[in-house]
């Protein structure tokens, strides 16, 4: 029952508060304007993720409220961190460097006030093994990456809110069992994403801005510590690997692609595997469910192999990566091949003229 009250009230407030996010933004000028790098046609609310923070947020007191717990309530100071440096990104636009050191300081403050550390992790030989010092800086490299891989896929309508919501529920049903807390902080995550596709799925109304997406990728990179534990001195993150399926892949090979193409790694381009759809035809909202349902294929492995190691995590990633790629190559060349022979069809109309 404290489930469904908790998905509940986050979902009613993000879809209250979202449409009070869309006239503030509309009244003061908070919106995103198309240029040549951004897909969307005509200027569009950019700080639609108050809606997803306050969701997330009430959650998380109803969360505390219930379980007599105290982690998450330290938890909103690092979340609310991110989030007002999310919304003044939005509104101001800040540099990399001032976001990286923010989400470097909000990932610190996880580390010493919420426990959220990498202290151990599972042997494949049984038990577990210390990490030592080098526990909290894996902690704070996981909660910033994670941060950024959400942030990245925020590029077509509802699909970062879409990916974030099966990541979410993924760890809701998987720390059910481990952390009941982190169980019900996920729900409130995904409740609240759930609530914003109704303003950001294709024709999105508003978009959720770094407000949303980093507020989701670093609760969901928190959420996947506090609830990875398998035993009091073990920790599994083949589960969260796999819930983050879709982001993590996304960004390890953008990252992959722009070292090896000899371009700064940092810079945006319109070349994410969600671009790349695009590129060989899919609508927006065809390239959104075909990401949806890889994130969904991710979290039944997540679901169905919750006790496997990290080994074998990855090496699902290798498979579904290689599949992927080999997909929108093939889908890449065909493209091209009907293009020229479409031309060369035209030359001969031409000619025979």
């Amino acid at each position: 029952m404290d489930r469904i009250t908790i998905g509940l009230i986050a979902f009613i407030v993000t879809m209250v508060v979202t449409p009070f996010a869309i006239r503030f933004a509309k009244k003061y000028g908070f919106v995103d304007v198309p240029d040549k790098r951004k897909i969307h046609k005509v200027p569009t609310p950019r700080i639609g993720g108050i809606g997803i923070f306050a969701g997330v947020l009430i959650g998380i007191l109803a969360t505390a409220f219930f379980t007599k717990d105290t982690w998450q309530l330290w938890a909103i100071i690092p979340i609310s961190l991110i989030a007002v440096m999310g919304f003044v990104d939005d509104v101001k636009s800040l540099s990399f460097k001032i976001k990286f050191l923010v989400q470097i300081a909000a990932s610190i403050l996880a580390v010493v006030l919420v426990g959220a550390n990498l202290s151990h992790f599972n042997n494949p030989f049984g038990g577990g093994i210390s990490l030592g010092i080098f526990g909290p800086i894996l902690a704070v490299l996981w909660m910033v990456g994670v941060t950024n891989a959400i942030n990245l896929t925020d590029g077509l309508d509802g699909l970062a809110a879409g990916i974030s919501a099966i990541a979410a529920f993924t760890i809701a049903v998987t720390s059910s069992r481990i952390n009941i807390a982190a169980t019900l902080v996920a729900i409130s995550v995904f409740a609240s994403s759930v609530a914003f596709l109704r303003y950001n799925f294709h024709p999105a109304k508003t978009f959720m801005g770094d407000t949303g997406s980093q507020l989701l990728g670093f609760t969901l990179a928190l959420l996947a510590i506090k609830g990875a534990s398998i035993s009091a001195s073990t920790l599994s993150l083949a589960v969260p690997l796999l819930a983050l399926g879709v982001p993590i892949l996304d960004t390890v090979y953008a990252f992959g692609r722009r070292i090896f193409g000899g371009h700064n790694p940092f810079l945006p381009d319109k070349m994410h595997i969600h671009h790349q759809l695009l590129e060989i035809g899919f609508s927006q909202i065809t390239a959104v469910l075909f990401m949806y349902a890889v994130s969904i294929l991710f979290s039944i492995i997540s679901i169905t192999y919750s006790g496997i190691h990290e080994l074998t995590a990855v090496a699902f990633y290798i498979i579904i990566g290689i599949l992927l790629i080999s997909f929108l190559w093939v889908m890449r060349k065909r493209r091209v091949k009907n293009g020229r022979r479409a031309e060369n069809q035209v030359d001969k109309d031409k000619s025979d003229r």
